[in-house]
């Protein structure tokens, strides 16, 4: 009992002598037996064989012979196996189901914190020269209309007799296609981009319903009441000289003109001399409404291209080089900076975040508020936003509009004195036909009826790009006079707010070129962040349950074999001892030798000495002994493809017994 911790120390358990020595016994035991006269083996050339068998086994231990059985030996078998024919090893399928698994739930991980979608759709709101919301934003491939209302006067000999207040009619629409563009841009360091803003205006007729530019219409005389009511306060001699100017130019404060030549300019004497003599007030020959507001010579604008902040790009940073309007005092009236040209709104909108719009013929900036529900426009989904409650009520309820009081003096709620965004004529902005105004506005004009569903501005904003899906700003130009009796011609419109047009910007709809594009960025590629997760993760778990199972069910085949062996013929007597004459404590490695009854060619005949006779009469039989039985698997082969070698011994009783077991 004392070898039985030899028995655990081994290669097997039940190796506690070396080949070696048994070999050497072996000889030995043939030199004996030859000079004591036995009789002889009858094959010497078997029992050489046998020998050197041995010599080789002792050489050529199997690898699995060599190992414990340790856990991370077990791993190493899971995860590796040989590639057949030679001697490394490579990955099982196994290892690389888990490798994959841990790299998938890894990813998962990743896209659940970086969101790669958020990152892409940032990185693609930057502006950069070539770029493509750049290039949209440059010249944007919209149908952009203005829609231009006209009030002709339809009492005028009336109204200037003192008869009647004065009678306009609605006439219109006049609609032109307005092709926006940015212009020379040019690219700062502080990550902005200059340009110069271009907006010209093409006819459409087939949209006019019938108007014609050439329409006749009765409006008022611009450039006669425009002067007028500048020069009202004057001294006497001035007000003298332009009384004279006015009767020799045959000046009339209602005239007769075409509807184009309203909006866009019509010759007239006043206008010319203004012209020639006052050259940094009036640098134009013809005085027309939209020809005015659409002049954007003298502008220049920065705007923000979005790489310290992608929300902001596409919005002001400065007009005229500065984020403030000279004719305003406060930042709530006057600073446009983060405000939209309507190209592109801010990106990321808040539900309860307020945008800027901004637009020179507004003069001013403007905060929209986003009501309603969700609408739908083609494939695309976004929000109303409205003009801010009050926005003309110049402080009269919110206080903060109390800015927009030009020099201290508050025209009525529903006024807005841009005067000096209009050369110094005393033009005024409202909501078409005074909705929303004092009363009184009303009151002095025959024909306005405001609607709230027909006369009301709208923008639809996508909030998470910032796209206009759909725009309708709507605003009047109107005269708003002081006193003027000291010029009789014109002393009819003392203190009245003549309205002159009304016009709609308008984008019914986005392009189905561009509905489609933004489809792809809004809709479907905000899929790729769950999508990218939840299948990296269920892939990665699958995975890593699938790795683990088999793991442990290979750890649990191993220790059944462990248990196997444990339990098995470790301490078996090698039955070699009766060759050898070894201690029966003494036992040999399991592949040392090996009994083939099958092969009965290879048998050799080794007599066995006379002195080894049991007591009963009976031989001790001469066996090899067997493989382990708990690792005799047919699949556990060594590092070289061999097994053991193989010796056949074989017990003789008498010279001519067949060899048994």
């Amino acid at each position: 009992m004392k070898d039985i911790g030899k028995i655990f120390t081994g290669r097997y358990s039940a190796v506690s002598a070396s080949e070696q020595e048994a070999a050497n016994k072996l000889q030995s035991m043939t030199s004996s037996d030859s000079a004591m006269g036995m009789q002889s083996v009858a094959n010497p050339s078997a029992t050489a064989a046998a020998l050197a068998a041995l010599q080789r086994a002792h050489r050529r231990r199997s690898l699995k012979a060599n190992r414990s059985v340790q856990p991370m030996d077990i791993l190493n078998s899971f995860f590796n196996e040989p590639n057949h024919g030679k001697r490394n090893r490579v990955p099982t399928r196994a290892f690389l189901l888990l490798a994959i698994g841990v790299l998938a739930i890894t990813t998962a991980v990743l896209v659940k914190v970086f969101q790669p979608y958020d990152l892409i759709f940032k990185w693609k709101l930057i502006m950069a020269e070539g770029g493509e919301i750049f290039n949209l934003w440059s010249q944007p491939p919209v149908d952009l209309y203005i829609k231009i209302y006209l009030f002709n006067i339809t009492n005028a000999e009336a109204f200037l007799a003192g008869r009647e207040n004065l009678k306009v009619e609605q006439i219109g629409p006049y609609v032109y296609k307005e092709i926006m563009t940015h212009e020379n841009i040019t690219f700062n360091e502080n990550n902005t981009m200059s340009s110069t803003p271009s907006h010209p205006l093409v006819w459409q007729e087939h949209l006019s319903e019938g108007r014609r530019e050439d329409d006749p219409v009765v409006m008022l005389n611009i450039a006669m009441l425009a002067i007028s009511h500048l020069t009202a306060k004057h001294p006497f001699f001035v007000r003298m000289a332009l009384k004279t100017l006015f009767v020799s130019t045959k000046s009339e404060p209602i005239v007769k003109t075409t509807a184009k030549e309203f909006m866009f300019g019509y010759p007239s004497a006043l206008a010319t001399l203004g012209n020639t003599f006052l050259p940094n007030w009036i640098s134009f020959e013809k005085v027309g409404l939209i020809d005015r507001m659409y002049d954007f010579s003298t502008d220049f604008e920065t705007f923000y291209t979005g790489q310290s902040d992608p929300s902001l790009s596409g919005l002001y940073a400065t007009y005229r080089g500065e984020t403030n309007l000279p004719q305003w005092t406060n930042d709530h009236c006057s600073n446009i900076e983060y405000a939209s040209d309507g190209t592109k709104f801010k990106s990321f909108i808040l539900h309860n975040e307020t945008v800027k719009f901004f637009r020179k013929s507004m003069c001013r900036p403007i905060q929209l508020y986003r009501v309603g529900g969700e609408k739908t426009f083609g494939s695309l989904k976004g929000y109303s936003y409205v003009f801010e409650e009050n926005a003309f009520d110049n402080g009269l309820t919110n206080k903060a509009n109390k800015c927009f009081c030009r020099k201290g003096e508050c025209q009525p709620v529903g006024l807005i004195d841009v005067t000096d965004c209009y050369y110094g004529f005393p033009i005024s902005l409202s909501f078409p036909h005074f909705m929303n105004g004092d009363e009184r506005l009303q009151k002095n004009i025959t024909g306005l009826n405001p609607e709230s569903s027909k006369h009301s501005s709208e923008f639809v904003i996508q909030p998470e790009s910032g796209l206009p899906l759909s725009l309708s700003v709507k605003l009047q130009i109107n005269m708003h006079f002081k006193d003027l009796y000291n010029y009789p011609a014109v002393s009819r419109f003392s203190h009245l707010t003549a309205p002159m047009l009304w016009f709609e910007i308008m984008m019914p709809k986005l392009p189905e070129s561009l509905d489609s594009r933004f489809n792809f960025y809004l809709n479907l590629l905000p899929w790729v962040n769950p999508l990218c997760f939840w299948s990296a993760l269920l892939l990665g778990t699958g995975f890593l349950v699938y790795a683990i199972t088999k793991a442990t069910l290979h750890i649990s085949s191993y220790a059944s074999k462990a248990a196997k062996i444990s339990e098995s013929k470790y301490v078996r007597i090698n039955l070699f001892q009766n060759i050898t004459g070894v201690a029966a404590s003494q036992v040999y490695g399991h592949c040392d030798m090996k009994v083939l009854n099958d092969r009965t060619e290879a048998n050799s005949l080794i007599e066995q000495p006379k002195d080894d006779v049991s007591p009963n009469g009976n031989r001790k039989s001469i066996f090899a002994l067997e493989m382990e039985p708990a690792l005799s698997d047919a699949d556990d082969i060594g590092d070289d493809g061999n097994d053991c070698v193989l010796v056949t011994l074989c017990e003789n009783p008498t010279t001519s017994r067949s060899c048994r077991e």
